[in-house]
């Protein structure tokens, strides 16, 4: 786009008589014409709670950083709702003559994320107001941010602070399993681009190749469980959430970072 820009302005010079390019020339192309704005996110300072980066895909091969938000407050057991914003509601797809709409991959991968919370980490989520949102503008679709989510979430609820050099791409299914997803280049390139200093990838997106980048930790995982362990504090939940939860929270000790194989929470 910026050589495209440039070839503009240099056009309207040309045309003019003109052998310079004001910078009032590049303002007047840059607001003419119709360009995208390329996202240029950075990782937050400081962990917070109820806030982490995931990763997304847009363009031809370009990643960005997605900020996930969420807030939890207690309700009466049961009586929960979830509202998540920034995301796309619906899509269309047309084939042969035929348009069929249906529920976006993202809010798909919402309701899957409630299930995990619940049969994996003992978080019951109809026992909290949920508002999920995905700030920036950018409408949102795919099932790549559901580690991400499991992990806003959880903060949301536990009041734990998530790790904010962390970054987060994968999909998770209701059996807790991290699964594969794409543009995994260009995802690891644009967290290093935002500051982060590690990368939580699915196993089965791993490749050798990952094993000479030097100025990020791209860590594998396959399981849920492992997810927590790596990006959310290992303070005790309070005495109030495991009252409410009616569960005692598990124990998932320090992280075990790189490791391949699976850990499973007790009790599960």
């Amino acid at each position: 786009d910026s050589v495209n820009m440039v070839q503009v302005a240099a056009g309207l010079a040309l045309t003019e008589g003109r052998k310079l390019i004001p910078r009032k020339d590049l303002e007047w192309v840059v607001n003419s014409g119709q360009y995208t704005p390329r996202p240029n996110k950075k990782v937050p300072s400081k962990p917070q709670v109820g806030y982490t980066n995931g990763l997304a895909v847009y363009g031809p091969n370009l990643g960005m950083i997605v900020e996930l938000e969420a807030t939890a407050i207690p309700v009466p057991a049961g009586t929960g709702r979830v509202i998540t914003t920034g995301v796309i509601d619906e899509e269309e797809m047309g084939e042969y003559g035929r348009t069929i709409r249906r529920k976006s991959t993202a809010r798909g991968s919402v309701e899957n994320v409630l299930t995990v919370l619940k049969k994996h980490c003992g978080l019951d989520c109809t026992n909290y107001d949920l508002h999920i949102n995905f700030p920036g503008g950018i409408p949102l679709d795919g099932p790549s941010a559901g580690i991400a989510l499991v992990t806003v979430i959880y903060s949301a609820i536990t009041g734990e602070p998530v790790d904010n050099l962390a970054a987060l791409t994968g999909e998770v299914s209701i059996l807790g399993l991290v699964m594969p997803v794409g543009g995994i280049i260009p995802k690891i390139k644009a967290a290093k681009e935002a500051g982060a200093q590690r990368v939580v990838i699915p196993a089965e997106n791993w490749q050798d190749v990952f094993t000479e980048e030097t100025e990020l930790e791209i860590i594998p995982v396959r399981r849920i469980e492992e997810v927590i362990q790596l990006v959310i504090s290992t303070e005790p939940v309070t005495e109030k959430l495991a009252a409410s939860s009616g569960q005692q929270k598990e124990n998932f000790g320090p992280p075990q970072r790189g490791k391949e194989e699976l850990i499973v929470a007790a009790g599960n």
